[in-house]
């Protein structure tokens, strides 16, 4: 499994965006946004929401009770 930071990275790079790219697109500033990706700071709903939407990315929450065929066990 990825970190969220890991995959923002990574997506970032494949659109060829820089962190003020980032920053302004999420209204957040650059040393803020490069806390973020360092660990420095607390990733938490609001600033994921804000980062999916200007990445268009979706988070999707799975529970590791269930297997693959989506029956518990």
């Amino acid at each position: 499994m990825q970190h969220f930071s890991e995959i923002v990275r990574a997506t970032m790079a494949r659109k060829r965006l820089k962190i003020s790219d980032l920053a302004r697109k999420t209204g957040y500033s650059q040393q803020y946004i490069s806390d973020l990706l360092a660990g420095n700071r607390r990733w938490n709903e609001t600033t994921i929401d804000k980062v999916c939407k200007a990445l268009n990315l979706v988070v999707e929450i799975k529970s590791k009770e269930h297997n693959n065929t989506g029956a518990v066990g």
